[in-house]
């Protein structure tokens, strides 16, 4: 029992996050919440297909925004030396 206890929750094929859109169209129906529901479900699929997670998806884009350079404020080191390296 406590092996999968650490494992994402899911219903089916998609994480289960993605059931608070369904859960959204389930308390208000109505054609736009509706198309709400379809997006979050797609979102999430795409996430499943490229193998991330919500936190992880957030993570790049932060990282994605951010940008590769890190400054530690002293204009006398070169800035090549605060790229980050990537794998």
């Amino acid at each position: 029992m406590w092996r999968w206890a650490s494992g994402t929750p899911r219903l089916g094929p998609v994480d289960a996050r993605a059931g608070i859109a369904l859960l959204i169209w389930a308390f208000h129906w109505s054609l736009w919440t509706f198309a709400v529901a379809v997006g979050g479900l797609a979102f999430f699929y795409i996430l499943e297909r490229f193998g991330f997670t919500l936190p992880v998806a957030f993570r790049a884009a932060r990282a994605a925004i951010a940008g590769p350079v890190v400054h530690n404020g002293n204009p006398a080191t070169p800035i090549h030396r605060f790229y980050r390296e990537y794998p």
